[in-house]
């Protein structure tokens, strides 16, 4: 018995030794994350009084942050890029679109970014934004470069039906018109949460789309959170989780794997991710892997060896997501 002891006693012993070097790794990923999306906020995401749109076409092609093989591919394409406003349940919201020139039939990819608010807010033009010829369409969430309040998994749902539901209207306003074949959508990180929580809750969105991607998401809240320090703590400080008070209610109504019964079970789903990925813990994949199946659900699993969060480190990351969209 004081064997079995000294053996779990060690064994936390050398977790929180592991746990450390990561704190320290995600603090100063954190502060870096951080002012690269205050920085792209006031470069990209900011529209004067009374303006419902803009084109930042030129300002992406003049902007250093623009990375140089992205460039490249716009000049190539001569993709074009508009931020704008859409409502959503009173609150203006901001989003993307991009497009390349007579792509009227091109396949509709909703993109979903991670985050929250001004924190990994993302260039508008990235290889997840700009392969393929996709027209890609986007959303900031509530909070942050857009009017309202973030809820992490809350009210803010609600803003991915509603950009679908402009959609028609934002054409006419910048006056182009798409009738996409095939629609697709994309969660990177925290999107990929927002991807099952908007599908979960509305039949209607399901059957628009022909598949589903998560890339690197959160998908059990509750191994996250027991997990993940530092995680539970932005929780609790920025989104409303009161431990002892509304735990059990707020992860349910969060949780992606929880909600899996709710999924059409022919909507063929992929879940992405890496080994060393430092935010989101391999078993949260498996596990939903493992939900949908035996929910009979339509599920692709591809596992990185030494990919991190997002597989930021991969850069043929979106050649294997269109690959997958593609067959």
């Amino acid at each position: 018995m004081i064997m079995v002891t000294m053996k779990v006693v060690l064994g936390v012993l050398f977790l929180g030794l592991l746990a450390e070097p990561r704190q320290e790794l995600i603090r100063e990923e954190d502060k870096s994350i951080h002012e690269q999306g205050v920085l792209i906020a006031k470069e990209f995401y900011f529209l004067d009084e009374g303006l419902e749109f803009k084109e930042l076409t030129q300002a992406i092609l003049e902007s250093a942050e623009t990375e140089e093989s992205v460039r490249d591919q716009i000049l190539a394409t001569g993709r074009r890029f508009f931020l704008f406003t859409y409502p959503s349940d009173g609150f203006r919201v901001k989003g993307t679109l991009s497009f390349l020139p007579d792509s009227e039939e091109s396949s509709l990819l909703v993109f979903l970014r991670g985050g929250n608010k001004m924190f990994g807010l993302k260039h508008p033009a990235t290889d997840l934004t700009c392969a393929h010829p996709y027209t890609v369409i986007t959303t900031t969430y509530r909070g942050g470069v857009s009017e309202g309040k973030d809820e992490y998994g809350g009210v803010e749902v609600n803003d991915i039906q509603n950009l679908i539901d402009f959609f028609p209207k934002l054409q006419e306003k910048i006056g182009v018109h798409f009738s996409p074949k095939k629609k697709f959508i994309l969660g990177r990180s925290r999107g990929g949460m927002e991807m099952f929580l908007a599908l979960s809750r509305s039949m209607a969105l399901q059957n628009q789309f022909h598949k589903a991607v998560s890339l690197s998401g959160p998908l059990d809240f509750e191994d996250c959170l027991a997990n993940y320090e530092d995680y539970r703590m932005m929780m609790i400080k920025e989104f409303g989780l009161k431990p002892g008070e509304n735990e059990e209610s707020w992860i349910a109504s969060r949780n992606p794997v929880a909600n899996v019964s709710t999924l059409r079970k022919d909507l063929p789903i992929l879940i992405l991710q890496g080994t060393e990925d430092l935010r989101v813990g391999l078993n949260e994949g498996v596990k939903m892997v493992n939900t949908l199946k035996e929910n009979g659900n339509v599920v692709t699993y591809i596992e990185i060896e030494g990919g991190n969060h997002c597989l930021d480190n991969q850069p043929n990351r979106m050649e294997m997501i269109t690959k997958w969209l593609e067959e």
